[in-house]
C-alpha cells in the first residue's frame, strides 16, 4: 500500500504449537499456509513494516518463497526471541523492543495462528488508534473486542511498553489491558472468522478451508 502509517506490526511467531503437536504455522492454508497467510495479511494493511517473533534458529520453511522477493522482503523483518520456551510474554517484550527501535508511534500485535483476521479490521484498528489515541497522553491502547472480550490484534502506544515490559510467563497482554481498560479504547467487531486461532488439530480441520 502507498499510504502507510507509523505503525509498526509485531506478529507473534514463536509459540511451541504445543496442543497442535505439530508446528501449526506450516500447515497449508489454501494456496499458503496458517503462519504465510497471517503474516501476508500484515502486509496487505496500511503499517509501516512488519515485524515477525520467532523462536530462536527458525528458518522459515512455512513462509512461501515469494516473501523474500526484494519488493515484499524490505517490508518485514524476523526478530529471533532467544527466550521463547519461557512463555508468550517474552516473545511479546522481545517484539515490542525490536519495534521500538524503529521509533513508531503505535506497535500492533498480532498473533501468526490467527489468519482469517481481515485487512479491513486491521486497518479500521489503526485508523481509530491514529484518530483517538495517538497523541493523547491518557490512552495507552486499542484494543478489538468480539462479544465482548479483547482480543487481538491491539495497538499499543510506546507510552504502555513499560508496563508492559513487567509481563512475565504467559501473562500475555490481557492483565494490562484489564489493568488499565480506563486507558484503552476497545473498538467491537463482529465477524468472529477475525478472531479465530487455530490451535488444535480439531480447530485446523474445522477452519482449513476458509483460506
Amino acid at each position: 500500500m502507498n499510504n502507510k502509517n507509523e505503525i509498526i506490526a509485531v506478529v507473534l511467531a514463536a509459540g511451541k504449537s504445543a496442543r497442535m503437536g505439530a508446528n501449526k504455522l506450516s500447515l497449508p492454508l489454501g494456496t499458503c499456509s496458517v503462519g504465510g497467510l497471517s503474516i501476508q495479511k500484515a502486509l496487505q494493511t496500511s503499517v509501516k513494516h512488519t515485524i515477525v517473533v520467532t523462536r530462536e534458529g527458525d528458518r522459515l520453511y512455512w513462509i512461501a518463497p515469494s516473501m523474500f522477493e526484494p519488493t515484499l522482503y524490505g517490508q518485514w523483518s524476523q526478530a529471533e526471541c532467544p527466550n521463547s520456551s519461557k512463555g508468550q510474554a517474552n516473545s511479546l517484550l522481545y517484539g515490542l523492543n525490536a519495534a521500538l527501535k524503529r521509533k513508531p508511534k503505535g506497535i500492533l500485535v498480532l498473533l501468526a495462528d490467527q489468519p482469517f483476521i481481515s485487512v479491513s479490521t486491521i486497518n479500521d484498528l489503526c485508523s481509530k488508534y491514529e484518530k483517538h489515541c495517538q497523541d493523547d497522553p491518557y490512552k495507552w491502547f486499542v484494543a478489538a473486542r468480539f462479544q465482548g472480550i479483547p482480543r487481538p490484534p491491539i495497538i499499543f502506544s510506546p507510552r504502555a511498553v513499560p508496563d508492559l515490559l513487567r509481563l512475565q510467563g504467559d501473562e500475555g497482554a490481557r492483565r494490562l489491558l484489564q489493568k488499565y481498560s480506563a486507558k484503552g479504547l476497545f473498538i467491537d467487531y463482529n465477524d468472529a472468522s477475525d478472531f479465530f486461532d487455530i490451535d488444535t488439530a480439531e480447530d485446523y480441520e474445522a477452519m482449513k478451508g476458509l483460506g
